[in-house]
């Protein structure tokens, strides 16, 4: 089937575009010619030049690389396309006609994905969807399917929010198939390297890559399509992806947090690097990965909303397992302070609510676990609770990510 992702960023080229990729697929890449500021930090490689590369690569190329610790492996990514469209979307209108006039694979099928962190920079994403449903109401295309590939925005929230509703005709609600997804691998860097002989994108990321789709009656043709590929498909996308954000994401943060406060606001201290100085330090994260299971349990057993997940899998076996592997990602990704951390920066005039922000987002992935934990055992989980302390001892002492 044809595959249109927008967003040229780490996530996008480091795990969407060759998850997403068959021997039956064909795959374009759209980006801005102008990006925006990157929330999660800049990358060795300008966007500019990134495009450059991206958009001349005579061999339609880049590399995705892992880290020497990891194994050094390495993987070359074929793209059939790439192309850059302007703000607001302009462009977007005939660079989706003249891919649909060169792929027959269209026939069959088109799944558009975005790594685009806001909902707000759907616009493009929305007026490609509204040609591919004009073109398969006149019988000329196959099923479209729209994946948000960030774990904060959903598919068919696109397709609620007011403020895009302008965008979104009757006949794209007929046609277009929203679909939830799960996301997972950390992609560090972008830079310039060598390929084939010539200058090419290379793709910094950990060797642990998962991308999940939701099962569903309206999926199982898409599921059919992806045979061959690596995208995984359950019918617990949504659940997973609220255990994602407090087993994972939280303990991260958790421990991210504790790590800057011990070294005094060093930006460029590597997690791994911390776990590994002590004992004392790689049990305080076997305790916080404890912590954050035990409360997991606690609302995956309580609440009804889970019992379909409770019914057809074990929650201990289940986070026992998660546990296990995401500690032993912590314990071999090179991941700076800079970059887990990266939103946690000092006010300034321009941005004065960075950290209400970011304790928000902190504790939308602690708060309910550490609840949990609390009315299961009688008394907050210790390990936790030091992180904690050390937010508000980061906050007082005016130390971030950015001014230390």
């Amino acid at each position: 089937m044809l595959h249109i992702h927008f967003g040229a960023g780490r996530l996008g080229l480091g795990l969407i575009v060759p998850f997403f990729q068959t021997a039956a697929a064909a795959s374009f890449i759209l980006n801005r010619a102008v990006s925006g500021t990157n929330p999660t930090g800049t990358t060795a490689l300008p966007p500019r030049r990134r495009n450059d590369l991206l958009r001349d690569n005579p061999d339609k190329l880049y590399v995705v690389q892992q880290p020497a610790n990891q194994g050094g492996r390495r993987e070359v990514v074929h793209y059939d396309g790439f192309l850059e469209y302007g703000e607001a979307g302009r462009d977007i209108a005939s660079i989706v006609r003249s891919i649909l006039s060169g792929s027959a694979r269209a026939e069959d099928g088109v799944v558009v994905t975005a790594s685009l962190i806001s909902a707000a920079n759907y616009q493009p994403v929305l007026e490609a969807l509204e040609i591919l449903s004009e073109v398969r109401e006149r019988g000329g295309l196959g099923a479209i399917f729209l994946v948000t590939c960030e774990n904060t925005l959903n598919a068919p929230e696109i397709f609620e929010d007011p403020d895009l509703a302008r965008f979104i005709s009757d006949r794209m609600r007929r046609h277009v198939v929203p679909v939830p997804a799960l996301v997972d691998r950390v992609c560090i860097g972008l830079e310039e390297g060598q390929e084939g002989g010539h200058p090419s994108v290379v793709v910094s990321t950990e060797e642990y890559g998962s991308l999940k789709l939701e099962l569903s009656p309206a999926t199982e043709d898409l599921g059919r399509r992806l045979q061959g590929g690596r995208v995984e498909f359950t019918r617990y996308v949504a659940i997973e992806k609220r255990i994602k954000n407090w087993l994972l994401n939280g303990s991260h943060w958790l421990l991210a947090l504790a790590a800057f406060e011990s070294s005094h606001g060093d930006s460029e201290l590597r997690l791994n690097e911390f776990l590994k100085r002590n004992t004392e330090n790689r049990a305080f994260a076997d305790e916080i990965m404890r912590e954050m299971h035990e409360g997991i349990a606690v609302i995956l057993r309580r609440e009804p909303e889970f019992a379909g997940f409770v019914r057809d899998v074990d929650p201990d076996d289940y986070l026992t397992g998660a546990s296990v592997a995401i500690l032993s990602r912590f314990l071999s990704n090179d991941d700076p302070m800079s970059r887990i951390l990266a939103r946690f920066q000092a006010p300034t005039p321009e941005k004065p609510s960075t950290v209400e922000a970011f304790k928000k987002r902190f504790f939308d992935r602690v708060d309910a676990p550490i609840a949990a934990y609390t009315e299961k055992t009688g008394c907050p989980p210790p390990a936790a609770t030091h992180s904690l302390r050390s937010l508000d001892h980061l906050i007082a002492s005016g130390t971030y990510i950015n001014a230390a």
